[in-house]
């Protein structure tokens, strides 16, 4: 019978594993629970099965290389050093089932923190991994819970194949050398986990589309082993490092994108005259130019979901809800993407957030976009950026200085008792600064102002934490939104009877919003962005607009308002001119792109089926017409923008 103990041997492997992995994908389900909401049993039950596609692929990888160390073994078991086979197969038993299990538990808290799986992203803020870790890890994460899962996942796993191991492999072999036969199995069970890591015997191999078995979002992400999207994903960002092109296929020619594109973002005021970058174009107000200095609050994590000038539950912006009974409030307004990255770039210069990476974490994103900053630079204006962080942070400080800002206040100019949260300085103290600052620019400038306080841990002064557990689950984070309009009001009541504020115009956006952990692909009130243009010199009178926008409109927004003749190439249109009807939000989050309107959402896959669903309640739509109109837009938009990232035609 030694001829089968290494098969046995190998077959206990791949049992433990598989089973350790659906244990962890019990854990994922039992810590994010709120996802089971209306899904069926049996649905539940066949995420496991889906799952096993996943596990199995990720077990039979790392049996792959555990076969290699059980061939050098065998040989040296021959020449009478199996002690170091030994120890070679231990070593690895060790330091790779750890980074399995690390990564899976992980999984759980970066998906409750973001409602989708751990992927290459987490590898652009190397540098800045303790703020990453104060964001994931605030809250009800128990990290000493996660350490004992850990020890009982890993010490199961090294017992049970030790054990093993001594049984069926080491031991045995002191009483004879079965080599060959050792050879054979080895070289069977290889052949099988080259089909078994592939997903099956189809040319293509395994994707994350195969998980999505039903309509239930939160099941289909259930069967995704962590792992595997975080394997998955750095190897699509090395194919694209290496072949310098996305793994996203073209549907459109150059002419068609073109055609498609232009059609979406270009008026009547517009003449196209570029293309190398298709959108670059001149754009005529046909209104006279008032210099009108530009002030933008850029508001960290203030998801409209929360705010009561658009119906949010609780209501805790009594500050901005008075904003906005006096200036212009969008209540179909929506972020780009889930990122700070994300929301800088949309608000300044109109191009959408992007499928991977961000660009301002690229090289490519060195070179300057047609920004809002630098229009009005070359109209004279001094520009300005204020934060209370670390400027350097996912680069913000290269972005705004090749867009042509050149003045900054950051946090190494406030004074250290005014660092009081992790993230710097608290917002209340930054709109102090702000105050002051600003009144001592010479007219027009363009200023903007980057908030802190409304990010995990929301580390907030005690004297403002009003709500405890009892009240909210998410209480901490209804604490800091809170106090983030508190500081807003406390902001625009030290300035609105200012000289300079009359001849103002205010723009109060957020970056992006907050994952609700709700079980869709795409939940699309996280992108609800609460878009208000105050002008206290009444400029703008007070006014509801309800057509569907987006970041991508701010800068021909704004313009509009500026009037006269301008270069752009925002990806968006003037949301105030009353002829841009039929506009709606372009959206991308993780491997989903989207579209959004007054009404619906349309929801794209990179590797996926699109689906249409009813903002109201998220139920499906079967409208083959609507379908087939967003499923052009979005993947005209996606295309795109991979292709002026790749060559950086984004600019003039």
């Amino acid at each position: 019978m030694k001829h089968i103990k290494m098969g046995k041997y190998l077959l206990k492997e791949y049992l433990l594993l598989i089973f350790l992995m659906g244990i962890c994908r019990g854990l994922f389900i039992a810590f994010n629970k709120d996802g089971l909401l209306g899904i069926p049993k049996l649905i539940v039950a066949k995420s496991f099965l889906y799952g096993w596609i996943f596990d199995n692929s990720i077990t039979c990888y790392y049996l792959g290389m555990l076969l290699i160390l059980l061939l050098v073994y065998s040989f040296l078991r021959v020449v009478w050093l199996g002690k170091i086979g030994k120890i070679l197969i231990n070593i690895y038993k060790v330091v790779v089932s750890s980074l399995v299990f690390t990564i899976l538990l992980g999984d759980i808290q970066y998906y409750r923190a973001f409602n989708f799986h751990v992927n290459a992203t987490i590898f652009d803020y190397t540098d800045h991994m303790d703020e990453i870790g104060n964001t994931v890890l605030y809250g009800d994460y128990n990290l000493v819970l996660m350490i004992i899962l850990f020890v009982l996942l890993e010490g199961t796993y090294l017992f049970v194949s030790t054990r093993s191991f001594e049984k069926n492999i080491y031991v045995d072999r002191e009483k004879g050398i079965t080599f060959f036969s050792d050879i054979l199995i080895i070289l069977f069970s290889a052949v099988i986990c080259v089909f078994g890591a592939r997903g099956g015997f189809s040319q293509s191999t395994l994707n994350w589309g195969r998980a999505y078995f039903s309509k239930y979002s939160f099941a289909n992400q259930t069967a995704i082993n962590g792992v595997f999207a975080l394997g998955k994903s750095l190897d699509l960002v090395r194919k694209d490092n290496r072949k310098g092109k996305s793994q996203v296929s073209s549907i459109y020619t150059q002419e068609e994108l073109k055609k498609n594109m232009r059609e979406y973002v270009g008026t009547d005021k517009d003449k196209f005259i570029s293309d190398k970058n298709i959108l670059l174009r001149e754009t005529k107000t046909g209104k006279e130019i008032k210099n009108y200095n530009v002030v933008i609050v850029l508001m960290e994590s203030f998801m409209g979901d929360t705010v009561g000038a658009l119906g949010g539950e609780p209501n805790l912006t009594p500050n901005y809800d008075k904003l906005a009974e006096e200036g212009v409030l969008f209540t179909n307004f929506f972020s780009n993407g889930n990122r700070s990255n994300r929301g800088i770039l949309s608000v300044l210069t109109g191009f959408p957030s992007q499928y991977g990476k961000s660009i301002l974490k690229k090289p490519v994103g060195q070179r300057p976009f047609v920004s809002l900053s630098q229009i009005l630079k070359d109209r004279g204006y001094s520009t300005h950026f204020m934060y209370g962080g670390d400027i350097e942070f996912d680069n913000m400080k290269g972005f705004f200085e090749s867009n042509g800002v050149n003045n900054f206040v950051t946090r190494e100019d406030f004074s250290k008792k005014d660092r009081t949260i992790k993230w710097g300085v608290p917002d209340d103290k930054l709109f102090d600064k702000a105050v002051e600052y600003l009144g001592t620019l010479k007219e027009p400038f363009f200023f903007e102002i980057f908030t802190l306080s409304n990010h995990a841990p929301f580390d907030i002064d005690e004297n403002f934490k009003e709500f405890t557990e009892e009240d909210y689950p998410d209480y901490e984070r209804y604490n800091a939104f809170k106090f983030a309009d508190y500081s807003i009001g406390r902001f625009v009541n030290a300035v609105k009877d200012k000289e300079w504020a009359k001849n103002t115009i205010f723009v109060f956006v957020a970056d992006h919003g907050e994952n609700r952990r709700k079980p869709i692909e795409i939940d699309w009130k996280k992108f609800s962005n609460p878009l208000v243009i105050w002008t206290p010199g009444g400029q703008l009178k007070h006014e509801i607009i309800d057509k569907a926008g987006s970041q991508l409109d701010l800068l021909p927004t704004i313009m509009g308002i500026l009037g006269g003749d301008y270069i752009q190439s925002s990806w968006g249109k003037d949301l105030l001119a009353k002829e841009n009807q039929g506009s709606f939000a372009y959206v991308v989050e993780n491997n989903f792109v989207g579209i959004i309107d007054k009404d619906n959402i349309y929801i794209d896959g990179i590797t996926i089926d699109g689906v249409l669903r009813k903002k109201s309640d998220d139920s499906i739509i079967e409208d083959e017409e609507l379908i087939k109109k967003y499923k052009k837009a979005v993947r005209s938009y996606l295309e795109l923008s991979i292709e002026q990232e790749k060559y950086g035609t984004f600019g003039k």
